[in-house]
């Protein structure tokens, strides 16, 4: 992302677990985190979201971008940090 104009200050780091102890392994500050995870329960999921969730930036992914969900999470956790991150 940095050759995107993300500055090196800010990077993306991989969970191994939501434990305390492995949290604490993370660089500081989090201002966003970004999970892949297989959904087993599509439909129940999508009942679940809220239209309502406040977000600063938000891109739908269309059947043209397929397979980009990694990139688009990524451009969000960056546009929804503005005030933290000077891109």
């Amino acid at each position: 992302m940095q050759k995107m104009g993300l500055p090196e200050q800010w990077a993306f780091s991989e969970i191994y677990g939501f434990e305390e102890d492995l949290l604490a392994m993370l660089p500081q500050p989090v201002i966003a985190v970004v999970i892949a995870a297989h959904r087993l329960k599509k439909a129940e999921d999508k009942e679940l979201g809220s239209a309502d969730t406040e977000a600063d930036f938000y891109m739908h992914q269309t059947g043209k971008l397929d397979n980009a969900c990694g990139v688009i999470a990524c451009l969000h956790a960056i546009y929804n940090n503005k005030s933290s991150i000077v891109i």
